[in-house]
C-alpha cells in the first residue's frame, strides 16, 4: 500500500509500506519513535505504536503525520485581535481555517470567509489548505497565522 508521510520539514513523501508493518516501524524509519508521534490526517488522537498499518485504517494513499509535537498551539491574528487553539499536528490548514472563521473563532459571514485565507505570520506565504500544522510549527510547537484577504496573496 502507498501512504503519504508528512513531517516537520514540510517535505511530503509518498512511500510504499507493508500493511503488516507497525506504526512504530514506520516512525522509526521516518521520524521519532515516541508513543504519540504518529497521527492520521485530521485525527484527534495519536496512533498506538503497536498497531499494524492495516489496523490503523490509514487507507490507500492516506495521509499520516510524524511529529515531535504532541500538540501545536496555533495563534490566528485578525483585525488587531488574536485567538489561539491547540491542534493535533496532523490537523490541516483547512481545519484551522474552519475554526478561525467559525463561531469559536472570528465568526465571519459566508461572504467574508470566501474573501479570506490564512497566511504565515510576517511572511507573504499562504500555506496549502492540505498542509499539516505540525509541518509548519516552530521548535516550540507553535504556529502563528494571519487571517487575511486573499488579494494579499494574489499576483
Amino acid at each position: 500500500m502507498e501512504i503519504y508521510v508528512h513531517a516537520h520539514d514540510r517535505e511530503l513523501r509518498l512511500i510504499e509500506v507493508d500493511e503488516a508493518s507497525t506504526v512504530r516501524e514506520l516512525a522509526a524509519a521516518h521520524g521519532p519513535v515516541d508513543e504519540g508521534s504518529v497521527w492520521v490526517e485530521d485525527g484527534d488522537e495519536p496512533l498506538a505504536t503497536d498497531l499494524t498499518l492495516g489496523e490503523a485504517e490509514i487507507g490507500e494513499r492516506g495521509h499520516i503525520h510524524i511529529s515531535r509535537c504532541p500538540r501545536v498551539e496555533v495563534r490566528v491574528r485578525y483585525g488587531g485581535d488574536d485567538k489561539s487553539k491547540d491542534f493535533p499536528p496532523g490537523a490541516t490548514i483547512a481545519r484551522v481555517f474552519a475554526w478561525a472563521t467559525g463561531r469559536r473563532g472570528f465568526d465571519l459571514t459566508p461572504s467574508e470567509k470566501a474573501k479570506h485565507t490564512l497566511g504565515i505570520c510576517d511572511e507573504l506565504t499562504e500555506p496549502d489548505k492540505a498542509e499539516h500544522v505540525g509541518s509548519l510549527a516552530g521548535e516550540d510547537c507553535s504556529l502563528c497565522l494571519d487571517l487575511a484577504p486573499k488579494e494579499r496573496f494574489e499576483g
